[in-house]
């Protein structure tokens, strides 16, 4: 089974965080759009976990991207956002979860067992 997943997070502690919640997983953190991009070149991820708001991008964009191409289209993709327009977000958007920061640990786990 492939437990490896991508997590798209400038914001260092929070990174941190989610590597030791998600202990179970073999996690690769990104801090920037170029390194996650260039990520793939290595793996493929059974899992993405991208936080919208990015120094060099937008985690929505980068879900489009990941579902319109078809090398990616098939991963599954969690969006986080400490940004109060999740509803906004789902009726717009690609992903295949919003989850809202902060998040709850069981909540985040929940999800990702669901879609791996």
């Amino acid at each position: 089974m492939n437990n490896l997943i991508y997590v798209l997070e400038d914001n260092a502690e929070i990174l941190e965080i989610i590597t030791m919640i998600l202990e179970d997983f073999r996690i690769e953190g990104f801090g920037t759009v170029s390194e996650f991009s260039a990520g793939f070149s290595k793996h493929s991820p059974a899992l993405c976990l991208l936080d919208v708001m990015l120094p060099d991008g937008n985690g929505l964009e980068i879900c489009q991207q990941m579902k319109e191409n078809p090398t990616t289209a098939h991963i599954p993709v969690i969006v986080m956002t400490a940004n109060s327009s999740i509803d906004k977000m789902r009726e717009k958007g690609t992903a295949d979860d919003y989850l809202a920061k902060p998040f709850d640990i069981d909540d985040l786990t929940q999800r990702i067992t669901n879609l791996i």
